[in-house]
């Protein structure tokens, strides 16, 4: 993997953040599609193909590189480690 600077990975967490609300748009809209193709029987093609997109977004966000600082990880860990104390109280 080749090292990024820090501008690489700034637009690569853009990048990221974009196809992230575009995946969460296309989930919601395949759902309503999905409901709509069973109450009022429009066809599943529509659905299906909002779903393939769905799945290609997902696809190309997880395949952009980005380089995560320790201290972001950290917290990520520090913060699931709390939520499991919570959960057994």
């Amino acid at each position: 993997m080749n090292k990024l600077t820090n501008d690489q990975n700034i637009k690569n967490l853009k990048k990221r953040k974009i196809l992230r609300y575009l995946i969460i748009a296309l989930g919601i809209i395949t759902i309503v599609l999905s409901i709509l193709s069973l109450i009022i029987k429009w066809s599943f093609i529509f659905p299906l193909i909002t779903f393939l997109l769905m799945t290609i977004l997902t696809k190309k966000r997880e395949s952009i590189p980005i380089k995560l600082s320790k201290s972001i990880e950290t917290k990520r860990i520090e913060k699931a480690i709390k939520k499991q104390k919570e959960k057994k109280k």
